[in-house]
């Protein structure tokens, strides 16, 4: 019952961290070369029928050559996006740990952080504080 929940628990991490980024790409890519067999199996049959053999070897060429393209298209489109992306995050995350190191001395927490109008309200009261009050003042105008 364990292995299960173990392997959807990586296939998830697996998808959150690498193919969710990549799937468009790897859709289009997929659809691009299943394109190309597609072409290429409609190009030998034509091939056939009309006997022209000779051109069997240059179709198989395009094939590859297609399939190459591809590769390099989604590597160009996707990972090199992919790459810029996280190259731009470290170099951020770079200067914002440098500003905030040579940044000016933190004024106190109690200062400014947004809680004042509440810090110095009156505290909260039960109502069976109120009750209590009502009666301790009876009592002293009763006295």
């Amino acid at each position: 019952m364990l292995i299960p929940i173990l392997r959807s628990g990586a296939l998830y991490l697996l998808w959150r961290r690498h193919i969710r980024r990549r799937a468009f790409g790897l859709i289009v890519t997929a659809a691009l070369i299943l394109a190309v067999n597609l072409i290429h199996s409609e190009a030998l049959a034509f091939f056939s029928a009309t006997e022209r053999l000779d051109l069997a070897p240059l179709a198989f060429y395009f094939r590859w050559c297609a399939w190459l393209i591809a590769g390099i298209g989604y590597l160009w489109f996707v990972e090199r996006k992919l790459a810029k992306d996280a190259q731009q995050n470290r170099s951020k995350t770079n200067k914002d740990l440098n500003k905030s190191k040579d940044s000016i001395p933190a004024k106190p927490v109690e200062q400014h952080d947004g809680f004042d109008a509440l810090r110095h309200n009156a505290p909260l009261r039960s109502r069976a504080e109120i009750l209590m009050e009502q009666k301790r003042r009876e009592k002293s105008d009763d006295a």
